[in-house]
């Protein structure tokens, strides 16, 4: 592999191995990678003794290639919260330039022009086999995951320039791409669309049938109801919605459900460890999970990190807050239960309509908490569906999503979403991790109180580093009292920050009598 600079000089990287390495930094450029992770991702289950010296070594010639040679404006390799970033430019490294071009193309609404012309931007960008030359397990998957990417960013395109009116030449590609991927459906209805809008209906109805044999004959299934309708419209010779313009599948909601974020003092080893593309050695997502008491900041640090990484999850970020720890359980369970089987209903402009749900004494369930992300992504279960989950695993497989399940109340909340989406991640917040017994695999972070540092740097953020500093043995005693926990410590600086002229003396004494 080689290292492209902005001076379209070739950087040679030195051994596979170190090679290796820098692929993982550039893969999650920005963004911390423990050195565990690298040795993983490097040597497997059965990493030499000396793996981490010669992570330390192959970091080492790394920093020096990119300092010697010039790795362009920007580009930096440095130890940070106990483990590597890669420094560089937001266009550097061109698989997040294809990202956000592909996230721009998006974001573009109904303006199907612009969205095609970002969309080819983005698939110029692509050069070749990803991570080409790098070897071994890490690579093999993230190389799969990385071409899912680019097919789902170039049926994208084709649905675009579909409704645009396509053109004869593009058949030729529509082909190809069927060819490679014949059980495919999104592909082939593709193909479909296309020779249908150019009257060759006998070549449409064809690919139909090969797709309805191929998975009659592997799955012993039949085509989904999209794919069902398209055809019955191209035997009709109706030209329909899907060859005149729109695409065969409506664009699916991209929910942005996370709440505001609070900036957590003192837990950035914590932020870093949940940093990365984690996988497993199957290839399965990893399931990142928040532990500790209650106050503890579970919450705060789940959501900073999820707006932290946002960007890497541009089909939504999807909240839900379940109250595990017992407050609040039966309006969580309604609020579910509501947004999982609310009825569409059409109403005249201006008039409102109200559902009244019964409110169940019950912890939702993890039918309820499937039911209401597929909702938040605009898809509901089809009446009928015996199988819900498979139902959902087919629609989250290869999203991009971030879903967070705050105060995890049961395992079978979690289970339901499990094996959760291929190109997304999970993240769960719980005061008890051993819920999650025979789940896996799990990423977890156990949080405890506050270092008397850490709390003087958030009671300084909230009241000010004079009036901290003025008064440091009030300020411990204070930190003792609240046992480190960042909610009770806010509690305290509210307190102090509505009453300027109150001696923190007395707020510690006055939380002393009380108990606190």
């Amino acid at each position: 592999m080689e290292y492209r600079a902005d001076t379209e000089k070739h950087i040679e990287l030195g051994q596979a191995k170190q090679r290796c390495i820098f692929a993982m930094l550039a893969v999650s450029a920005n963004e911390v990678v423990m050195p565990d992770e690298l040795i993983d991702r490097t040597w497997g289950a059965e990493p030499p003794q000396s793996a981490r010296n010669m992570v330390h070594s192959y970091i080492s010639r790394l920093r020096g290639v990119l300092e010697n040679t010039g790795g362009g404006p920007g580009t930096t390799l440095r130890r940070r919260h106990g483990g590597y970033v890669l420094e560089v430019e937001a266009d550097a490294v061109d698989l997040h330039r294809f990202r956000r071009t592909v996230a721009r193309a998006r974001a573009t609404g109904t303006d199907t022009r612009t969205a095609v012309r970002l969309f080819r931007e983005a698939l110029g960008i692509w050069r070749g086999r990803p991570l080409g030359g790098i070897t071994g397990e890490w690579a093999e998957r993230t190389r799969r995951l990385l071409e899912r990417e680019r097919l789902s960013a170039l049926v994208e395109c084709h649905e675009g320039e579909l409704r645009l009116g396509g053109r004869a030449e593009l058949l030729d590609e529509l082909y190809a791409l069927a060819d490679q991927h014949p059980d495919n459906e999104l592909v082939v209805r593709n193909l479909m669309t296309g020779l249908h809008g150019l009257g060759r209906r006998a070549e449409a109805i064809e690919a139909y049938e090969a797709l309805r044999r191929r998975l009659a004959d592997r799955l012993g299934v039949d085509p989904a109801q999209q794919t069902r309708a398209l055809h019955a419209r191209i035997l009709r010779a109706d030209p329909g919605p899907d060859t005149a313009g729109p695409s065969v599948d409506a664009a699916p909601t991209v929910p942005r459900q996370l709440p505001r974020g609070i900036r957590c003092v003192g837990r950035e080893q914590e932020l870093a460890m949940f940093d990365g593309s984690v996988t497993a050695a199957d290839g399965r997502p990893v399931i990142r999970v928040v532990e500790g008491p209650a106050g503890i900041g579970k919450t705060a640090l789940a959501v900073q990190w999820a707006h932290r990484v946002a960007h890497r999850f541009p089909d939504g970020q999807i909240f839900v807050d379940l109250h595990g720890s017992g407050s609040g359980v039966r309006q969580a369970c309604a609020e579910l239960v509501a947004s999982a089987s609310a009825p569409q209903v059409r109403t005249e402009p201006g008039r409102r309509v109200r559902a009244v749900v019964p409110q169940r004494e019950r912890v939702p369930s993890g039918d309820d908490v499937l039911r209401f992300v597929l909702r938040s992504l605009g898809v509901t279960v089809p009446q009928g569906e015996r199988d819900a989950a498979g139902f959902a695993r087919n629609i989250l497989k290869g999203l991009r999503i971030l879903v967070v399940l705050d105060d995890l109340a049961s395992a079978d909340q979690l289970k339901a979403l499990l094996p959760g989406p291929s190109a997304g991640a999970l993240l769960v917040t719980t005061r008890d991790a051993g819920r999650l017994g025979g789940i896996g695999p799990l990423r977890t972070v156990g949080l405890r109180g506050l270092s008397i540092q850490q709390a003087r740097r958030m009671l300084s953020g909230i009241l000010g580093e004079r009036r901290v500093e003025q008064e440091p043995g009030a300020v411990a005693r204070i930190v003792e009292l609240c046992g480190g926990t960042p909610r009770a410590l806010s509690v305290a600086a509210e307190q102090a920050l509505v009453r300027p002229w109150l001696p923190l003396a007395d707020l510690a004494e006055a939380m002393a009598a009380r108990g606190c």
